[in-house]
């Protein structure tokens, strides 16, 4: 999928349900995530993620820095881009943003499908 093909699942599932549009998106993301494999020490936080996009408030912020410690353990700023746990990764960061506006999802959408997506392929 690509950044748009996201963004009109999301359009489709705040239709469906009643949400505001940056909830639909992360509602579908988190389920991409689900469906990818996700390195073990990471899976905590996406069950997080999904329980607070499904209405039960986590503390995103608190995941955010978990990730980001596992992504800086990986080695030296970027290297973490080379490889699929480390692509994963960074597409799990977009599930950890509180809010956005609509270039925000925009933007979120076209980085997870670079993420998710490129790394499925080179997977």
């Amino acid at each position: 999928m690509n950044g748009q093909d996201y963004l009109h699942a999301a359009t489709r599932l705040e239709t469906a349900e009643g949400l505001d549009p940056w909830t639909a998106l992360m509602r579908v993301l988190v389920g991409r995530l689900q469906g990818m494999d996700l390195p073990a020490p990471l899976q905590p936080a996406l069950d997080q993620a999904a329980s607070h996009w499904s209405g039960h408030p986590g503390v995103l912020p608190e995941l955010k820095t978990e990730v980001w410690r596992y992504i800086e353990a990986m080695g030296p700023s970027g290297a973490d881009l080379t490889t699929p746990e480390g692509r994963t990764a960074r597409a799990l960061l977009c599930v950890l943003e509180p809010d956005g506006d609509d270039e925000a999802r925009s933007m979120t959408a076209e980085w997870f499908a670079a993420m998710a997506d490129d790394q499925q392929a080179a997977g």
